[in-house]
């Protein structure tokens, strides 16, 4: 009986041991921390499922812009819980400086990707293309017998007087404004005087609106009260999905890169996992997903796109060469002084 009794505990701890070990496995959680909206749509339904079930895990999904995400950064500090995190690029220079940020250890998804996608040598990985240019409204240009923009200095225009609207330097739209208009009339991000003067001189009498919020941009295009604006490839992609006669174009002097990255939390709980899912997401099969979904260049070289979604978004070697990169390490640097400097000399 003794025996038997022995035989059978064996063998239900046998057949519970897989049990445990399933169980062991499924408690793994990785928070990702990343975009609301559209995107997060994209991520929680076609994204995150099949990464959790190759790896068996939880991903807890925290949504917030990049300044949400990279302030969580900073208050979990020393005891972060975020492992992935999806910033703008110009937040994640931020991120990777003030040290958030794991060298990525994946070198075949690192090099598969164009090289302005690689950030902080290694420490981050973008993982799509859009880009700043100008928007306007077509039907009422071609009602006013208006020639479209083609550069960067059409926000001088004397015909476009309280008809221009810019996000404000809050905005990375705002920032490409100002680095654009240094760029253009002889300076640069380190020597920043003639971008402000430009914006104080010259293009501040045609805006009548510094305005961040892409629904309020959105609703001041629909009323007529802007007729033109600086702003992102996917928002105005997503103006003319609604039927908005919107025009958009990178200007003559380039189109700003403007790219979504990821990296994996230094410090963070299941680096391994974080690793892996920052490759996850810099993938082929990924990358095209959020093309076709967000309306994001691949940043991934080997991602192939359908014609009708290669038409819309940065794709190919020649479409990201004529994109212009920023000098984020300087921007940073003195953002903080720019701010202070453009409440008192330009949007006033």
């Amino acid at each position: 009986m003794r025996k038997a009794l022995l035989a059978a505990a064996s063998l239900l701890g046998l057949m519970a041991a897989p049990q445990l070990a399933g169980s062991a496995l499924a408690q793994q959680r990785l928070v990702v921390a990343a975009y609301g909206g559209s995107y997060e749509k994209v991520m929680r339904e076609q994204v995150i499922p099949p990464f959790e079930k190759a790896n068996n895990v939880q991903v807890d999904y925290l949504a917030g812009n990049s300044t949400d995400s990279l302030a969580k950064l900073q208050a979990q500090k020393g005891n972060q819980q975020i492992g992935v995190v999806v910033l703008d690029d110009g937040p994640m220079y931020q991120a990777i400086s003030l040290g958030f940020c794991q060298q990525v250890t994946d070198k075949a998804a690192q090099d598969a990707l164009y090289p302005i996608a690689v950030l902080g040598g290694g420490k981050a990985l973008g993982t799509g293309f859009g880009y700043t240019g100008l928007a306007w409204n077509e039907k009422l240009f071609k009602e006013r017998n208006l020639p479209a923009p083609t550069s960067w200095k059409d926000l001088e225009r004397a015909d476009l007087e309280q008809r221009v609207s810019i996000p404000g330097i809050d905005n990375t739209y705002g920032v490409h404004t100002l680095v654009m208009m240094a760029r253009i009339n002889g300076g640069s991000e380190k020597a920043i005087d003639p971008g402000f003067r430009a914006m104080r001189e010259k293009v501040n009498p045609n805006v009548l609106a510094y305005e961040s919020s892409p629904g309020k941009m959105s609703e001041m295009f629909q009323s007529g009260e802007i007729w033109m604006a600086v702003w992102g490839s996917s928002r105005a992609r997503a103006m003319q999905l609604a039927g908005f006669p919107m025009g958009f174009i990178a200007p003559k002097e380039g189109g700003v890169a403007l790219m979504t990255a990821t990296c994996a939390v230094e410090g963070s709980p299941n680096p391994e996992l974080a690793q892996k899912f920052v490759s996850h997401l810099v993938s082929p099969e990924v990358e095209a997903i959020f093309s076709k979904e967000y309306g994001s260049g691949p940043t991934n070289r080997n991602a192939k796109l359908p014609p009708e979604v290669a038409s819309q978004v940065i794709y190919g070697e020649e479409q990201v060469k004529k994109l212009v990169a920023m000098d984020w390490e300087t921007i940073n640097a003195n953002r903080m002084d720019w701010t202070r400097r453009w409440q008192r000399e330009v949007e006033r």
